[in-house]
């Protein structure tokens, strides 16, 4: 297997994962949407979870929705 071969198979597997992550979440009720952030919004994120508040960006995104449409709706 030459190097082209490896990497193509590399990818192909990365992707399979990455359907199986996917599908697994969609089980679980969970929906996928891109949200473009300002990198001094990133920055505030990627700080929160340095600091052990939050264990990923996922994780940070969803509490602050939440946090913002369950006030709103009270």
């Amino acid at each position: 297997m030459n190097a082209e071969e490896r990497l193509a198979e590399l990818i192909a597997g990365d992707r399979r994962r990455q359907a199986r992550r996917r599908d697994a979440l969609r089980q679980k009720g969970m929906v996928q949407q891109t949200v473009w952030l300002s990198g001094s919004t990133r920055d505030l994120i990627d700080r929160a979870i340095g600091e052990g508040r939050f264990k990923n960006r996922s994780e940070a995104i969803d509490w602050a929705l939440a946090t913002v449409f369950e006030e709103n709706d009270a």
